[in-house]
């Protein structure tokens, strides 16, 4: 992690339009910015998906968006504010939260150290993703989490083809195939049975969904590397970036995943240890996994 170049001037506030008990907290987090920060510091609310906030973003950034909602919120804001080079504050108002370190009730005491500097800055890598069809234009994305290949409506295994910068690793057959950013690897790719990265790594993981007969591992990839995907079946097969809404494949697309130029940054008022303590409160639900402090 690393510090901030300069005290926050310019601080946007914004909530998730779904949770209208976050635009009700972002309203009084403008308010205590501006009477805290006197006349060297000024705030803006805006609704997330504003397009006001966008326009501002992206012809004169802000010094630091705070983003109130949950780890979704937190994505989008994420790759809103990644290609201006935006740190992010989360608070979370979601119900999980495994992006974000300030609760709803912490922010009181979060915003003087926010206005002093008394921060670091966490960076992400992120990937970048084309779609190439035969007869259409290529579709890019920027995604934060993970790419992700999959069977459709028919519950049947896929034929999934994954080559690594250039070189053949394998042919799957899976229910889907997810390629993983270390963001990423405590979402979809922990669920099917992934490894955990420590938030700043900057690796990929090829990770598959429910293989049979076949590579069963996930792959850790360095930064730089390329992956390659194409799918064969007779039935639908489905891409998602994100959790974005599926596009329908057919066998002549090619789906190819790299490193972004752009990363994430996430502001954090602790150490390192953050992200192990804030990641295994969700993991320890089983009563037997809680130690007796009596």
């Amino acid at each position: 992690m690393k510090p901030p170049l300069k005290k926050p001037e310019r601080i946007a506030v914004t909530w998730a339009p779904s949770l209208q008990e976050a635009k009700f907290e972002a309203m009084k987090i403008v308010k205590e910015i501006s009477s805290a920060g006197g006349k060297t510091v000024t705030a803006e609310g805006f609704s997330l998906y504003d397009s006001r906030f966008r326009e501002i973003l992206q012809s004169e950034p802000y010094d630091l968006v705070i983003t109130l909602g949950g780890d979704g919120t937190m994505l989008r804001t994420g790759k809103l504010c990644a290609p201006v080079h935006v740190p992010i504050c989360g608070i979370n108002m979601g119900s999980f939260g495994f992006l974000i370190e300030v609760q709803q009730n912490q922010w009181h005491e979060m915003i003087p150290l926010l206005l002093d500097g008394s921060w670091k800055i966490e960076e992400r890598m992120m990937l970048h993703v084309e779609l190439q069809r035969k007869f259409s234009n290529l579709l890019q994305w920027e995604v934060l989490n993970d790419a992700v290949v999959a069977h459709g409506a028919e519950l049947r295994p896929i034929r999934v083809n994954v080559k690594v910068s250039g070189h053949l690793l394998t042919d799957y057959v899976a229910d889907g195939l997810i390629v993983s950013t270390a963001t990423g690897s405590t979402a979809y790719a922990m669920a099917a049975g992934g490894p955990i990265l420590q938030p700043e790594l900057r690796n990929m993981l090829v990770i598959p969904i429910a293989p049979h007969l076949c590579l069963d591992r996930g792959l850790i990839l360095q930064e730089g590397e390329t992956v390659d995907i194409s799918v064969a079946a007779d039935h639908e097969t489905v891409f998602s970036p994100d959790g974005a809404k599926g596009v329908i494949l057919s066998e002549d697309d090619r789906i190819c995943v790299s490193s972004s130029e752009y990363s994430a940054q996430f502001i954090r008022f602790r150490d390192n240890g953050f992200f192990y303590q804030n990641f295994i409160q969700y993991m320890q639900r089983n009563p037997s996994a809680v130690r007796d402090k009596s």
